[in-house]
This record gives structure tokens, C-alpha cells and sequence, in this order.
């Protein structure tokens, strides 16, 4: 596990959480963190998180080089969950996915933008040159937080997609080159928190 971990930061309201990859222990605190998720937050998701066998094959299959998850907890709870998706090989090896799901109470604090810049970080520690963020057209929220992160919109697939009760969605490609995040990183204008202490 990386040495960093874990971290502690700050969001908007001074409240602190703390920031460890996900490891095979945390599977049931995972599942009930996805549980208490309103339902219409469930329906987007990628994976249908309701079945504990989904959250028990991401511990089972646990490999930080392909998928790195990151959590936020507050206490004993999950608040938070971002991943970064990783292509091994190929030719969009130079390309990673990130996902994060945030909870509500956790909304409008900063959460997914500390979550994201954390994620950028490692994904130019792996090699990574760009990022990709997918949301459903009936998520304009998901949408705005990525825009204020800097990706733009790169395709919209027509009917692409499936929500979790199997009505059709447009799919939406955002994309984010990490030059420009290198570049600030070296500027100091990331990161204005204490190293050692998505948004929904």
C-alpha cells in the first residue's frame, strides 16, 4: 500500500475525513456505504452494488494496478468511494477511467474534487497522460462536477447505456489531459490543504 496512506484533509466545512485505498476488510463497510446511497443515486451506477457478491469480487479480485480505490471515511463509515481504472496494455495504456460516488450528506464539501486531484496524482504516478469521466445524460450533477474539474466533453453516445431498472441513457464522454493538472501541481495552485490531515 502506498507509505502516504492514510490521509487525513479538510473539506469546505473544516470537518475532516480520512483517505486510505480500499483493502479486502473493507468489503462490508463498502457494501453498506453503497446501501445507504439514495436509491436514484444506485440506479446510475455502473455495477448493481445492491448484490454483496459485486462488492466481495472487487475484494476478491483486488489489483491496484489495474483498479486503484480509494475511500473517505468519516469514523467507522464509508463516505465516499473513487476509483481509478487502468488499461494494462494496449493502445490506450496511456488512458485511465475514474469513477466517484459520494454520499449525500457529503455533497457541495469538496469531497469529489479532493477525491479527483488524489486520483490524478497517482494516475501521473503510473504513467497515465489523460483521463476519462462517463455519466449518464440524466446526471447533469456528475456532469458540472467534472466540468469544474477541467474535463470536456469529447462524444455522446445515443441510447448507449442502461440504467439499473434497464431504461436506455445517453452515454457522456468527458475527458481531462493531465499536462495541464502537472503544470499547476508545479504552480502550487492544487492542493492548498495539509498533506497529512466529487464533490456529489
Amino acid at each position: 500500500m502506498n507509505r502516504e496512506y492514510p490521509k487525513d484533509v479538510k473539506l469546505k466545512d473544516g470537518s475532516t475525513v480520512t483517505l486510505k485505498p480500499f483493502e479486502r476488510k473493507d468489503k462490508e463497510a463498502l457494501f453498506t456505504f453503497f446501501q445507504r446511497l439514495p436509491e436514484g443515486d444506485r440506479l446510475f451506477l455502473k455495477d448493481n452494488v445492491a448484490d454483496p457478491s459485486v462488492v466481495e469480487r472487487w475484494a476478491t479480485e483486488l489489483n491496484y494496478e489495474r483498479i486503484y480505490p480509494l475511500l473517505a471515511w468519516k469514523g467507522n463509515d464509508i463516505v465516499a468511494d473513487a476509483t481509478l481504472h487502468k488499461n494494462l496494455g494496449g493502445w490506450m495504456k496511456h488512458v485511465g477511467t475514474i469513477r466517484i460516488v459520494v454520499a449525500k450528506d457529503f455533497h457541495r464539501m469538496g469531497m469529489g474534487s479532493l477525491l479527483a486531484n488524489e486520483l490524478f496524482l497517482h494516475a501521473l504516478k503510473s504513467g497515465l497522460e489523460k483521463v476519462v469521466a462517463e455519466v449518464m445524460d440524466a446526471q447533469p450533477g456528475a456532469k458540472r462536477v467534472f466540468e469544474k474539474l477541467g474535463f470536456k466533453l469529447e462524444a455522446t453516445f445515443r441510447g448507449h447505456v442502461r440504467d439499473q431498472i434497464g431504461i436506455r441513457h445517453d452515454l457522456l464522454i468527458l475527458t481531462k489531459d493531465l499536462e495541464e493538472f502537472w503544470a499547476n501541481i508545479q504552480t502550487h495552485e492544487y492542493f492548498s490543504y495539509p498533506t497529512r490531515e466529487m464533490e456529489g
